[in-house]
């Protein structure tokens, strides 16, 4: 396995050379071997500085274990077996935490809590840490990621300590500057007001001074680019970051590679050009993972639903759903896949207005999550872990009926399962300081449907300005009601925004067209 390692290491740059530079102080780890926590640092400033190669991040975890099959901490990420191996290897490691340094035990606490979900704890839990060991940027840095699901404010605060403390922290730059411009669904940036895609920007170039070998800095400038809707210079910067990854990191048929050229789809689709950008979808897919694969197929059918061409959308993902189940995965990640699909398959139907295969559909998501369910139940660790799947399972399934009632025109179902909603929400509140942002979603979307635009509203208005502005497709519902009120400036601004949102997300793909009609009526 050592000769993997070393026979990757020969073909790939590793972004760790600044770290002899490094003068900020870092969490040392317990373990029996200095070669294997060496190599354990090249993995972690691996993730610190995006650097995304499977491959090579699974042969540096190989030989860590090789050297010290008893490294907790590194077990912790080892994350590249089945589930059942990873879910046993990590708690090999939680029950064994208290042989290792009092911040190494706490940090395996706090991600015991994040993987069983609940983020309230481990959001404590780091703070906590972070009062006892204040010098240590790595914490604040995983401290503000926690944070940015729950308040992106709060994040930014964290990542602006880490870069005092470690002015040549590549994760605080890049993190600070996420914070202005899309990257990921799962990343909330600030409320529009606070965004400066210039300040993005700014950032992005001094962490380029630092680390200039690296290819992400023009990957991300390529979005900071698109999202000024400046194509021609995001096409440049994703073509320079091909360039550097086909040269210098992982070649041009790896993750990184497809992962650009999937940029450069993006390019086309948000100037109309939906062939072209179908063309470097594919040309992603045949290089990427099975991951992402499955994800590119989607995006790839979101052009046709710019189109509201709803027909070959589904088509595109039917399509995916075949490659999925031939996919050397395992049953439940297959399973979770083919549900994220048929998701998309249940708008694509719903907003084309065809009832029957969009309650086809709706039976096909809650048939293969209650499949997850079972296979969840049977691995938690505790009957507390299982109560928590099957109250996410129950939601999942109401939210389907709600959405479903709305956009058929079901009022007064919708109304009716409402209450039920709102209660099984709050009891989420437990262990997800966030659980009733959706039922203030539906409670604003039901309303407007309804007729009642100052209902609408007062019910988005419980949302946060963050929360609001990271989801579009409720921001043109919120958008609505302000015109139906006659806040047309308002109602203007908000749809302008999503007329000109040049990001890749299901919710884009559904309303940035519409929007821009309501402009135009």
């Amino acid at each position: 396995m050592m000769k993997k390692f070393l026979l990757l290491l020969t073909s790939v740059v590793i972004l760790w050379s600044c770290q002899d530079e490094q003068v900020a102080k870092r969490i040392e780890w317990t373990s029996s071997s200095a070669e294997a926590k060496e190599l354990f640092e090249k993995f972690l400033i691996n993730i610190e500085q995006n650097y995304w190669a499977p491959e090579v991040q699974e042969a540096l975890m190989d030989s860590i274990l090789e050297l010290d099959s008893n490294f907790l901490i590194a077990k912790t990420y080892n994350n590249f077996g089945t589930n059942e191996q990873t879910r046993q290897i990590f708690l090999d490691a939680y029950e064994n935490r208290e042989q290792l340094s009092d911040i190494e035990k706490r940090l395996i606490e706090s991600e015991y809590e994040q993987r069983f979900g609940d983020f309230k704890e481990r959001d404590r839990t780091l703070d906590e840490l972070i009062e006892d060991y204040p010098d240590y940027y790595q914490l604040r840095i995983w401290s503000g990621q926690v944070k940015n699901r729950i308040d992106a404010k709060a994040s930014q605060r964290r990542w602006e300590e880490a870069l005092e403390i470690n002015p040549k922290s590549f994760k605080a730059y890049v993190n600070l500057a996420f914070l202005h411009f899309p990257t990921s669904a799962n990343f909330f940036m600030l409320e529009e007001s606070e965004r400066n895609l210039n300040k993005a920007e700014e950032l992005l170039q001094k962490g380029s001074k630092i680390y200039p070998e690296s290819s992400r800095w023009s990957r991300f400038l390529g979005n900071v680019y698109r999202a000024k809707g400046d194509f021609d210079s995001a096409l440049n910067e994703y073509t320079k970051s091909l360039d550097i990854i086909e040269k210098y990191e992982t070649g041009n048929e790896s993750d990184p590679y497809g992962n650009s050229l999937l940029m450069v789809g993006h390019v086309n689709t948000f100037q109309g050009k939906y062939d072209e950008a179908r063309k470097s979808y594919q040309q992603a897919i045949d290089i990427s993972n099975n991951y992402w694969q499955m994800s590119i197929g989607e995006l790839s059918a979101h052009t046709y639903i710019y189109q509201k061409d709803f027909s070959n959308a589904v088509n595109k993902l039917n399509e995916v759903q075949n490659d999925i189940a031939n996919f050397d995965e395992e049953e439940q990640t297959k399973l979770f896949w083919t549900s994220q699909m048929e998701f998309i398959k249940f708008l694509a139907f719903g907003h084309s207005q065809n009832k029957e295969e969009t309650l086809n559909s709706i039976g096909r998501i809650k048939e293969l999550d209650s499949i997850i369910l079972g296979i969840q139940s049977n691995n938690a660790i505790n009957e507390d872990r299982v109560k928590r799947f099957q109250l996410n399972n129950k939601i999942g399934s109401m939210e389907l009926d709600i959405w479903f009632d709305i956009l058929f025109g079901e009022y007064e179902e919708a109304r009716r399962l409402m209450p039920y909603y709102e209660t099984l929400k709050s009891e989420q509140l437990e262990f997800n300081p966030n659980a009733m942002n959706n039922f203030y979603k539906y409670s604003g979307y039901l309303n407007l449907m309804e007729g009642n635009p100052n209902e609408a509203i007062a019910a988005y208005n419980n949302l946060t300005k963050e929360v609001m502005d990271n989801d579009s497709y409720h921001s043109y519902f919120y958008a609505l009601a302000k015109k139906a009120i006659g806040e047309t400036e308002e109602s203007t601004i908000l749809l302008d925004r999503l007329a000109n949102d040049n990001f890749a997300t299901w919710q884009n793909a559904f309303v940035k067209n519409l929007a821009k009609a309501q402009i135009q009526s």
